[in-house]
């Protein structure tokens, strides 16, 4: 039902005759048609229809005849209507204006009349000038918007014109090939100036045109260059077509690039996009097509087009995504690396498979239709498998595993850093000299070490899955073995025959200078490969274990709650009960009763640990994490949660974390911020990197310049001596300590000497499984001491102010008499030491050994 009325326009003032349809229960809207304005009627319970009964018939009703045909309501079906409008705002609240309530109230239709246009000339002015105004700016804003659009193509084209009318210059492109051919890769340097590797294209990434298939460079012209064969280096026509469609869109909408246009601007290594530079390249794609011919380019194109992840041409892609030669690609493959190349970071297939699959479909179609591979749609599906594999792998991999195995880890972690911060570039060689604060006689020590430790450990211990929610999974590995061991080609429940691919043991080892925070080797996994290319020293966070309870300890002394000698249960821990119930056990299942805080930690007693971050409390532990690891208030909520589990390594931390914050007690108290790059030298400038970029491994600085004073460092110094000695690393007057996290997921050994701080790491990728049997003491520690054993010199542990020596009894912890058999000389704080004497050697034996006897726990 649709009923026409007379409404003033809430803008202009005018009156216009809205056809609303009763029957929809809604916020019901029309237009003015004088300004545009969208009005809103209020329906949404019917309310205009019970307003008309309510109030228009009544009146209707009283009023004469000829009074019924006001010049301001239009009858339609024998009812008039005034209809409740939304406010201005958008707001569903019925707004009645005042001529309106008058309607409604006042039986003098024709007064109601005669004030409505008494307002309608009073607004009608306003409301003019306004509609006016605003068509005028809007015109002006577009005029604008033409005129520097004009003004720009106009320039663009006029340039273009000056730069046909200068004479090419065979000699300048003559050059620019030999700058070309001169480039080199970036070289990366040790702290001694010494070479570690190089990243870039070698010789063996090259190819020749009788290596491609014809489709295979019909495909990439069809996609790059139609014209290719046609132009003389510039399409003028697709350059004017971009210009004029970027011009209307406001933006770089569209490229005109022809092929020799791209290797032109390889060789001016220019991606930003702007006319100055195209300008430059129409001028150089010009000169290149006078002295080269088309094979040339389009070889020397292939050659040197980058394709993303370290990949300078077709041969290294082709090698890097597939391993195969580029003649050996099937089409979806091909394909794969021709969508690359407008934006290798956008398509990359690691990281955005789905979109490269989009763009590879686009110019599959195009191919297909213009005959040059004949791939049926069915076979186009099937071939993109290999494809889809590769989001498998992860996306930070290049192909420079594939060039050298000395000091890529370090290599890598470095170009990845300039080239988030764009002082090298991905699309080029940068013929840059970056070095580095590794010591390459430490990195290929670390590396070879790791290799042998890492074959050895394979052979010896065997990963098993202790994940809680893994049974399901186990049960599929039961079966598919006996399936395997009996023979039968079945494949039950969708489970894929062959024995089930354990994930292999991975290690990896940091060492850092304490005093300098300087990275002095860095090695990330078993070895540097295209799909082993996950740095674990910086990217990987893992449970520590009790490598963390130096920490706690050093905390503890610091704030005077314990000393060395200080007697701390190892006996039965329960907290809660029923299913709450959590009683903590030592490695070995035992227990060995009150024992010297020395002995704790250097036996690696979990009891004690847990006791001691108890005596701490909350504050206090939340406080040595904000200081030691998690320097910022976002970071500290991000990766630390208290609880007493925390003493005995529950948080996740990098060995680059790890080694940092031990560095403290080797640094005399100080924490270290880590450094890799001390300076890039490309060809237009030098960089010191100390100044401009010294947080180059996403570590905060501390929150105060020491953590620990003089003599508090000396006496976790001389703790750590101990439980050094303990962790089977077979070097004398290491300090350092082992970790064994949960089930053996994870192995740790962190320590060192005066010069140098080292974290290795032992474990699987694959967090759900474990190494049964295995502990850090047996796999981390083994591996720190083969490479810190040569030219090691210890920590020196020197009496500071403020500390004193006494000999004490070990079994009560106290002052040891003069006839004690169970004295040893013992270093402590001043103020902070036991008091009292031990009752050992005297005629009377004290009322504890009386109770505890000699060796009850031991």
């Amino acid at each position: 039902m649709r009923r026409a009325f007379e409404h003033a326009c809430r803008r202009c003032a005018r009156n216009f005759s809205p056809a609303l349809d009763l029957k929809l229960y809604a916020v019901l809207t029309s237009t003015c048609p004088h300004c545009g304005y969208n009005h809103g009627y209020d329906n949404r319970d019917g309310k205009i229809e019970r307003l008309l009964a309510e109030k228009f018939d009544a009146r209707a009703a009283e009023a004469q005849p000829a009074e019924a045909e006001p010049a301001t309501v239009t009858e339609e079906r024998g009812e008039q209507e005034v209809i409740p409008a939304a406010n201005s705002y958008g707001s569903t609240y019925p707004v009645l204006q005042e001529d309106s309530q008058e309607n409604l109230h006042a039986p003098d239709i024709e007064t109601t009349a005669v004030r409505r246009e008494e307002n309608f000339k009073r607004r009608l002015t306003a409301g003019d000038r306004i509609a006016a105004t605003q068509d005028f700016l809007r015109r002006l804003h577009w005029l604008r918007v033409g005129l520097a659009a004009g003004v720009a193509v106009c320039a663009f084209l006029l340039t273009l014109g000056i730069m046909q009318a200068i004479p090419l210059s065979g000699e300048e492109a003559k050059q620019a090939l030999l700058s070309l051919s001169a480039r080199q890769a970036d070289t990366v340097l040790d702290r001694n100036g010494k070479e570690l590797t190089k990243l870039g294209v070698s010789s063996a990434d090259k190819a020749l045109l009788s290596d491609f298939h014809k489709w295979q460079l019909d495909t990439l012209i069809l996609s790059e260059d139609k014209k290719f064969y046609q132009h003389a280096g510039v399409d003028y026509v697709a350059i004017l077509r971009a210009a004029l469609n970027n011009t209307l869109r406001l933006r770089y909408a569209q490229g005109a690039s022809t092929i020799t246009q791209q290797l032109a601007r390889i060789i001016l290594s220019d991606r930003k996009k702007n006319l100055l530079r195209k300008v430059h390249e129409i001028r150089l794609a010009r000169a290149l097509e006078n002295i080269l011919a088309k094979q040339k380019i389009l070889e020397l194109y292939v050659n040197h087009v980058y394709l993303g992840h370290g990949n300078y041409s077709f041969a290294s892609a082709a090698q890097f995504y597939y391993d195969k030669q580029v003649r050996d690609l099937t089409v979806n493959e091909f394909l794969s690396l021709v969508a690359l190349i407008p934006s290798p970071e956008k398509y990359s297939p690691l990281k955005n498979n789905q979109r490269l699959r989009a763009r590879m479909e686009h110019l599959f179609l195009s191919a297909a239709k213009a005959g040059v591979i004949t791939v049926t749609p069915d076979q186009w599906e099937k071939g993109m498998d290999s494809v889809a594999g590769q989001a498998e792998r992860f996306g930070s991999e290049t192909a420079f595993g594939e060039k050298s195995r000395s000091g890529l880890w370090p290599a890598q972690f470095a170009r990845d850093y300039l080239m988030q911060r764009k002082i090298l570039l991905a699309e080029n060689q940068n013929s840059a000299r970056v070095y580095t604060t590794i010591d390459g006689g430490l990195q290929r020590r670390a590396e070879e070490a790791l290799q042998k430790h890492l074959t050895r450990a394979r052979k010896n211990f065997r990963g098993s899955l202790k994940s809680d929610d893994s049974a399901d999974l186990k049960q599929k590995i039961r079966l598919r073995e006996r399936l395997f061991d009996s023979g039968l080609l079945l494949d039950l429940a969708g489970i894929p025959m062959g024995r089930e691919t354990v994930p292999q043991l991975q290690a990896a080892l940091i060492a850092l200078s304490p005093r300098t925070g300087e990275i002095l080797a860095m090695v990330g996994g078993e070895s540097f490969e295209s799909r082993n290319q996950l740095n674990r020293t910086v990217q990987m966070r893992r449970q520590t274990g009790s490598a963390i309870k130096p920490f706690i300890y050093a905390k503890a002394t610091s704030l005077h709650l314990i000393h060395a000698a200080t007697l701390i249960d190892d006996t039965p821990y329960i907290v809660g009960s029923g299913s709450k119930r959590w009683a903590p056990e030592n490695i070995n299942g035992g227990f060995e009763g009150p024992m010297p805080a020395r002995d704790a930690l250097a036996k690696s007693r979990n009891i004690p640990a847990i006791r001691v971050g108890r005596m701490l409390g909350r504050d206090a532990v939340t406080e040595l994490f904000s200081e030691f690891f998690f320097q910022s208030e976002d970071l500290l909520t991000e990766r630390f949660a208290y609880d007493e589990t925390v003493a005995i390594g529950t948080v996740s931390m990098s060995p680059l974390e790890l080694a940092r914050g031990f560095s403290v007690f080797a640094n005399n108290g100080y924490l270290g911020d880590p450094l890799l790059i001390t300076r890039v030298e490309g060809a237009e400038k030098v960089l010191d990197m100390r100044k401009t970029h010294p947080h180059q491994m996403g570590l905060l600085a501390a929150p105060k310049d020491r953590l620990l004073s003089a003599s508090e460092t000396q006496l976790i110094i001389s703790l750590l001596k101990s439980s050094g000695k303990n962790s089977g690393s077979g070097v004398p007057g290491v300090i350092g300590k082992t970790g064994t996290s949960s089930e053996s997921r994870d192995l740790w050994f962190v320590g060192g000497g005066k010069d140098i701080v080292v974290a290795v790491w032992f474990g699987f990728d694959d967090m759900r499984y474990a190494i049964p049997g295995a502990t850090g003491s047996a796999l981390a520690a083994k591996l720190a001491g083969d490479f810190l054993r040569e030219d090691f010199e210890p920590v020196d542990f020197k009496m500071q102010p403020g500390m004193t020596r006494m000999k004490v009894c070990t079994l009560s912890g106290r002052i040891a008499s003069e006839n004690c058999n169970h004295a040893r000389s013992e270093v402590f704080l001043s103020g902070v030491h036991p008091e009292g004497e031990c009752p050992h050697g005297g005629t009377q034996e004290s009322e504890f050994m009386a109770v505890m006897g000699d060796s009850q726990f031991r």
